[in-house]
């Protein structure tokens, strides 16, 4: 079984190359595949869902592909017969078929057709084996790379109006089958290709964790969330929650799948929107009342959800929602969205959790906890998800990562966060941290360059203040460069959105900078990436910063960072209140001599210097711990040993998901097997 596609199809049949369209068929939740027929000729075939429907198909000649929404799902393969226009796709299968397409024409051109034998009927087109994809790289390679489409073979883009008219074939390229008989069972594969399915080029991590039946813990999850079951997924720092989250989004339908996380920026990062955008109804979420579900905050909830059609409609369109860092959003904000899914799908005295929707959460409760109001009213027992009545009716099956990608290269500073996310410090982790405490450096008062350590604050005022003061700036030649941000939408919106985006940065040759998104994986350049500013380009070319990053994919080379967007769908509060899309246009950079714990967590650091004089909350040691890479790349300005702080209801919590575990994939196994 070859790469397809199971999503709507609009096909506009042509008259002739370029002409005008001569019917136009729409199919819906139909499998598109690519097959190879008797005469060694590549069609793009589609089988309608409709078993009394004849599978159609296109033969496959100059195809242009128009790429532009494939991360939306969304593509058109033009042809001189007709454009097939395609929707709702996973995203990274979308890809892989078009490369696949493009791939297998390029290699038909070198093939010799055969001639039709007059003798023989032709295999019927329903019948032909789907092909697999070519020339696929090893996904061991790029472990934490996304299918992109410039790393496929070229895709050419042009208006469909002006096809190729030289190599259009005038005889029909259209082809229809009902199956006539069967088709050749020993016949063997016309080429030297894979028979794995797809799962093998989205998953297939080198030396990945695989358990007693060599299930890898990836697989599990993608298996598990294809079941339609309710999955949550955890995992120390740095075992892949959020790349494994980007992976299973590329492979869901994008009309039935809602991604959303508990902060803007995270939200960002994964191409999806807030909890509190996504519900309808912002920050009634989170609305002090003395109970979570009380008459009063139903009455005003269920006339904001009844008064907006776009929230009952995206309610009852969504089948399955993905929450990123779940472990953030708060006891009461997870019971009142429970709430208002069933409220939107008009369900609500089903009492089936969510409305029948599959809830998919990833995150980790060992680290940064809810972040909670100083109200006093707000101040309640239940503070976490995994308290709410609402969790345990989702009976959730878990999987816990336990492969660090973060610490692979040292296996001792793996074990040493394993005990402290634990909440548990034996005499050996005391020691080997006490090792690495090293006074404050004197460096910037004595007028010397401080080296390339980040250092992490408890506090972001700290953090800021380190920053800020230009004292290190004024030690550094050359004038400083503002950038301004460029913003869309109302003010409070957008700074609440993307706190984490500066709205001004100042730049100077030599200064540390930190990268705040993803721009090029393969070459190291992710979130959490740092380096030095190097130069600007010319005035007349943006007057952007060249950076060098501290990273040996990169060693040698500058980057030029321009100006990235992030955008939001977020919710407008107040009477007439709607959903409104927010806009900020920044560089990806802030200033890394010093950022929070809290900005730190999901990225990755070489060398970190930590304070942790002022920790206050449970979990911000372990986050700040588990930025870095190695043990030699950690600075502990002080150590003791109340700086590891766990809560208790999290340890119960995860003992109880953990025996619950075994029993439950158990049977999940059994009944794939």
């Amino acid at each position: 079984m070859g790469v397809h596609l199971i999503c709507f199809v609009c096909v506009e049949e042509l008259a002739s190359p370029g002409g005008p369209v001569r019917r136009t068929l729409k199919y819906n939740k139909s499998r598109i595949s690519l097959v190879i027929d008797d005469l060694s000729q590549v069609i793009i075939r589609i089988k309608p869902t409709n078993s009394s429907q004849k599978s159609i198909g296109y033969k496959v000649s100059d195809p242009r592909f128009f790429t532009k929404f494939v991360h939306e799902g969304k593509s058109t393969i033009s042809l001189p017969c007709a454009n097939i226009i395609l929707r709702d796709c996973p995203q990274d299968t979308l890809k892989l078929f078009l490369r696949n397409v493009k791939s297998q024409w390029m290699r038909s051109r070198n093939v010799k057709h055969k001639r039709a034998d007059l003798c023989k009927k032709n295999t019927s087109l329903s019948l032909l084996e789907e092909v697999n994809p070519m020339n696929m790289s090893s996904p061991a390679q790029k472990t934490l790379s996304s299918v992109k489409m410039k790393t496929s073979p070229n895709f050419t883009v042009s208006p469909i109006s002006k096809p190729n008219l030289k190599t259009a074939k005038r005889k029909s390229e259209v082809l229809s089958s009902t199956p006539i008989r069967e088709g050749e069972a020993t016949k063997k594969p016309r080429y030297n290709l894979k028979s794995n399915t797809f799962s093998h080029v989205l998953m297939d991590w080198q030396n990945e964790c695989v358990d007693e039946n060599g299930i890898s813990e990836q697989n599990r999850v993608i298996e598990l969330v294809k079941s339609g079951i309710n999955v949550y997924c955890t995992g120390g720092a740095g075992t892949g929650k959020s790349h494994l989250l980007r992976k299973l989004v590329g492979v869901l339908p994008p009309s039935e799948t809602a991604v959303m996380a508990t902060t803007g920026v995270a939200a960002s990062l994964i191409g999806g929107t807030t909890v509190h955008a996504f519900s309808g109804v912002g920050h009634l979420l989170d609305r002090d009342d003395l109970e979570d579900l009380s008459p009063n905050w139903l009455e005003i909830t269920t006339k904001r959800i009844v008064s907006d059609p776009r929230i009952t409609s995206r309610w009852k369109t969504v089948q399955r929602i993905i929450i990123d860092e779940v472990s953030m959003l708060s006891c009461r904000a997870f019971t009142r969205l429970e709430a208002v899914a069933r409220i939107a799908r008009e369900k609500w005295e089903e009492k089936i959790p969510f409305g029948g929707v599959q809830v998919v959460a990833f995150g980790d409760f060992f680290q940064l906890p809810p972040v909670s109001t100083q109200s006093a009213i707000n101040i309640v027992k239940k503070k976490f998800a995994f308290q709410s009545s609402v969790w345990r009716a989702c009976h959730f099956t878990c999987v816990e990562l336990k492969t660090s990608w973060r610490q692979s290269g040292d296996s001792k500073f793996s074990k040493l966060l394993n005990e402290i996310r634990l909440g548990q410090s034996p005499r050996w982790v005391i020691e080997t941290l006490r090792s690495r405490v090293f006074p404050e450096s004197k460096d910037v008062e004595n007028g010397k360059i401080p080296s390339i350590t980040t250092r992490l604050c408890t506090h972001r005022r700290d953090a800021e203040k380190y920053n800020n003061e230009n004292i290190i700036l004024l030690f550094l030649i050359g004038a400083i460069k503002v950038f301004e941000a460029r913003d869309i939408g109302p003010q409070h919106l957008i700074s609440e959105s993307f706190s984490n985006i500066p709205s001004k940065i100042e730049l100077k040759v030599g200064a540390q900078v930190m990268l705040l998104r993803n721009l090029d994986v393969t070459r190291g350049l992710v979130n959490g990436a740092r380096g030095v500013i190097e130069s600007f380009t010319a005035p007349s070319e943006g007057g952007f910063p060249v950076v060098r990053f501290f990273n040996s994919k990169t060693i040698s080379t500058s980057v030029i960072i321009h100006r990235e967007r992030w955008t939001l769908n977020t919710f407008q509060a107040g009477a007439g209140s709607k959903e409104i899309r927010v806009a900020r246009l920044q560089l990806p950079l802030c200033l890394a001599w010093a950022i929070s714990i809290h900005k730190s967590q999901g990225i990755t650091l070489d060398s970190v210097e930590v304070d942790l004089t002022k920790v206050f909350e449970h979990g911000q040691a372990y986050v700040a711990l588990s930025r870095c890479q190695s043990l030699a790349g950690l600075r502990l300005l002080s150590w003791r040993s109340d700086f590891i702080r766990v809560d208790s209801r999290v340890i119960d919590f995860y003992n109880e998901m953990r025996a619950k575990s075994k029993g439950l994939l158990a049977d999940f196994e059994m009944c794939c097997s």
